[in-house]
């Protein structure tokens, strides 16, 4: 096998400008430059730290127009970003002086196929526009848990939901996918064609080329209880509080969870707005069904005695609304794992560390840390796609949120050391670990990557990869190369083949970028 080198990406320059204005006139596009009044809610990103200033806006309404920027941006070797929801705490959705593709300013229309029970989902839309556009029909697919994410983001990585303890990650209901690739080409993916494509799309899409339409499988589904418990931060309702998860959520000897699929919750650490005074515990209480059943599966949680309850019917669409964190502030999103059952000293230890450091920075007293507590047993079913991050495990977020940029590196540290809490436990229990991007840890899985939701740890501080000229055949030098074997395992091998034939010269590059391999 030969190697293939990569060329170094560029910003765009005003011929370029020039060269895509005479090349897309045809199509009357809107074209943003920092002169323009529209131009700042393009570069606007869900964490301010993660915005960045494009050298130029595409904001189509065609498969077209990004079909002939793409094209030209590929042969000129210009630095490509795609904006869907804008909501990567890492800028991945961001060009520094390159070109950026903003879906979400004009592609954000959901048709539903009743009948079938189909969403066509324009690459732009949020999840907030396809739970909306669902409701309407009764119906609701597996979706991201904060209605303001990008569709294209979250199902690209995978996808978790609260829906995935019934129906697995976004990835295994989705149908079809239309994609513009770095050729300029517009093909469709699916099952049944470009199923090489269709595979590498469902887990490591970001590498692949712009997708400009999802097609995905929905569900019946009404009103589903949701709300919040709040608990003071006590040794004694901790210990309470772990034992009542650990038994609703560890599943049995028979492969089974007492949440049999319809309970979703976790715990959350957190300065409940809007005075953010003092360290609460805050376990979101989901159920899919009525409320007496909920209030029964949740019972042993209502015993502990809450300080107060928010938990109530209400329409699909407002319970991704729940634990939306205000945009516009800085913020790092980091992944790690925990297995079932918690170790009640562990939660102490972390709660500890969370409440020294939210009352030590006065800046950061919006952060959270959130353990993510599901039916894990559909996503260990399915199969789907180039996604090797299957397991048993949960998911942690560890996400410091803060206002003042010279505190950028700080708090970033202090989630990574917060990994390294997560990491010892995992150890303890005697998984076997590994290193995700920027510290982050994970259990080792089975196909032979760690076990980490790579949607959420995405914080990096690695140089731009168009700075990074590779490489050779068996030996890979760069730090992204060894970050995304990680993250894909035994499926990397497979992905390199796939971006060598879609993507060659690495023009989608932006996260856990694959080396093309021929």
């Amino acid at each position: 096998m030969g190697s293939i080198a990569q060329s170094t990406k560029r910003s765009i320059t005003s011929e370029d400008i020039s060269t895509l204005q005479s090349l897309l006139a045809k199509t009357s596009p809107t074209l943003l430059t920092p002169e323009d009044d529209k131009y700042p809610a393009s570069i606007a990103r869900w964490s301010a730290a993660a915005q960045k200033p494009a050298g130029l806006v595409l904001a189509p309404k065609s498969n077209e127009e990004i079909s002939i920027a793409i094209k030209y941006a590929s042969a000129q070797n210009i630095d490509v970003a795609v904006k869907g929801g804008g909501h990567s705490t890492a800028g991945v959705s961001s060009t520094d002086g390159g070109l950026l593709i903003d879906l979400n300013a004009n592609l954000r229309n959901v048709e539903v196929e009743v009948e079938k029970k189909l969403l066509r989902i324009q690459g732009g839309c949020t999840w907030g526009d396809v739970d909306n556009a669902g409701a309407k029909h009764g119906l609701a697919t597996v979706g991201g848990t904060v209605a303001d994410t990008g569709v294209g983001g979250l199902t690209l990585g995978g996808g978790y939901g609260f829906l995935t303890g019934q129906h697995g990650l976004t990835i295994d209901n989705l149908v079809e996918a239309t994609v513009v690739l770095a050729s300029g080409e517009v093909v469709k993916a699916s099952k049944s064609e470009n199923a090489d494509l269709f595979w590498g799309l469902s887990g490591a899409g970001q590498n692949f080329g712009v997708v400009t339409e999802f097609v995905l499988q929905a569900y019946d589904q009404g009103e589903v209880w949701a709300g919040m418990l709040i608990f003071p931060p006590t040794p004694e309702v901790v210990e309470k509080l772990v034992t009542a998860l650990n038994d609703l959520y560890t599943v049995d000897s028979n492969g089974k969870t007492k949440g049999a699929g319809r309970a979703a919750g976790g715990l959350v650490f957190m300065k409940p707005p809007p005075t953010f005074d003092q360290v609460a515990l805050a376990v979101p209480t989901i159920y899919f069904g009525t409320e007496a059943e909920a209030k029964e599966t949740f019972k042993a949680l209502y015993d502990i005695g809450p300080l107060a309850d928010t938990a109530t019917l209400v329409p699909y669409p407002v319970l991704n609304t729940l634990m939306a964190p205000p945009i516009g502030l800085r913020a790092s999103m980091k992944g790690a794992a925990f297995t079932m059952p918690l170790r009640v000293q562990s939660v102490q230890d972390i709660l500890a560390n969370f409440i020294q450091f939210t009352n030590d920075n006065e800046d950061a007293k919006g952060s959270i840390i959130f353990y993510e507590m599901l039916d894990t047993i559909k996503v260990t079913e399915f199969d789907a796609g180039s996604f090797a991050n299957r397991g048993p495990h949960m998911n942690a977020l560890i996400m410091p949120l803060w206002t003042k940029t010279e505190n950028d590196q700080t708090y970033r540290k202090w989630a990574r050391d917060v990994n390294v809490l997560f990491k010892e436990e995992l150890q303890r229990s005697g998984h076997e670990t590994g290193k995700g991007v920027d510290g982050g840890v994970g259990i080792r899985g089975s196909k032979g990557a760690v076990l980490l939701y790579g949607n959420y740890d995405r914080e990096s501080n690695l140089p731009p990869i168009r700075s990074i000229v590779v490489l050779t055949t068996d030996y890979f030098v760069t730090e992204y190369d060894e970050k995304s074997r990680d993250i894909f395992g035994d499926n990397y091998a497979r992905l390199q083949k796939l971006k060598a034939k879609y993507d060659a010269t690495n023009v989608f590059n932006k996260l856990f970028a694959i080396t093309p391999q021929a």
